[in-house]
């Protein structure tokens, strides 16, 4: 069954129905940002004064694009329904699928696309890929200029994300805790979130237009963003950064999609 799955994906034909079930619920799970339109703000400032070194400077960004973000983080059925394969450490099919590299979420989102097309769920010219860390960081504050996106108080946080004060693991179901004003779970904490972009040492140079930070070194490390279940609470803030390996595979590391218009396909 499983092989069949993973064979069906990757040539490309049509979705079974088990695919298909996971694939609507997948594309009914996504929120339509559109910056300028309010509620949604068109710039924000990206980082934070007085964080981590790793979340300065600040700087703004203006997106000028409509694009829409999961509601959740990547469940395990959706992950096996697609790839053929769960490489979780904490099974449950409803919890966010982790031990995947930077690599493995890209390949995700190419097969989603291709199966979500077949299904006529997105359109030809729509694709499924990684959020630009940006984007990310904008749907996480859903507006707000706080810490987190309930405000700056560290002691509500149990209310919104998994984070090392109050979960053994990624054991719960996505969607347990509260969402941001938008309707964004699991932003704070729970799972580390692959983004599209290379990390670069100096974030004074990053885009201000939306967009991922590119680069030409292909063995350069990745952005994670959101804190886990593994940090603190004051490392599963709005501006939360780190980097990683792009050959990374841990536990506490996940993936959210966005769907938007195509850019290199």
């Amino acid at each position: 069954m499983l092989a069949a799955i993973a064979m069906l994906t990757l040539v490309g034909a049509e979705p079974s129905e088990t695919q298909l079930e996971l694939l609507r619920t997948f594309r009914g799970e996504f929120i339509t940002l559109t910056p300028g339109t309010d509620p949604f703000p068109h710039g924000f400032d990206c980082g934070r004064l007085g964080g981590p070194s790793e979340e300065r400077p600040p700087h703004h960004v203006k997106l000028g694009y409509e694009f829409h973000i999961a509601r959740y983080e990547v469940p395990q059925n959706l992950w096996l329904a697609v790839t053929g394969r769960n490489p979780s450490r904490w099974q449950g099919d409803r919890n966010s699928v982790e031990m995947l590299s930077f690599d493995d979420a890209v390949q995700f989102c190419r097969q989603a696309t291709r199966l979500m097309r077949a299904a006529k769920l997105i359109d030809v010219d729509q694709q499924i890929r990684l959020p630009s860390e940006a984007e990310w960081e904008y749907a996480a504050r859903s507006g707000t200029t706080t810490a987190y996106s309930f405000g700056d108080d560290a002691k509500l946080i149990d209310e919104y994300g998994w984070h090392t004060g109050n979960a053994a693991g990624n054991d719960p179901p996505v969607g347990a805790k509260r969402p941001n004003a938008w309707g964004l779970y699991d932003v704070h904490g729970y799972l580390w979130e692959w983004c599209a972009d290379q990390w670069h040492d100096d974030y004074a140079g990053a885009p201000t237009d939306g967009r991922a930070w590119e680069g030409d070194d292909k063995t350069a490390r990745r952005v994670l963003r959101g804190g886990s279940w593994k940090d603190a609470a004051d490392r599963c803030t709005s501006t939360a950064r780190r980097p990683a390996p792009g050959d990374l595979r841990d536990a506490a590391v996940g993936l959210r999609c966005v769907l938007a218009v195509a850019n290199d396909e």
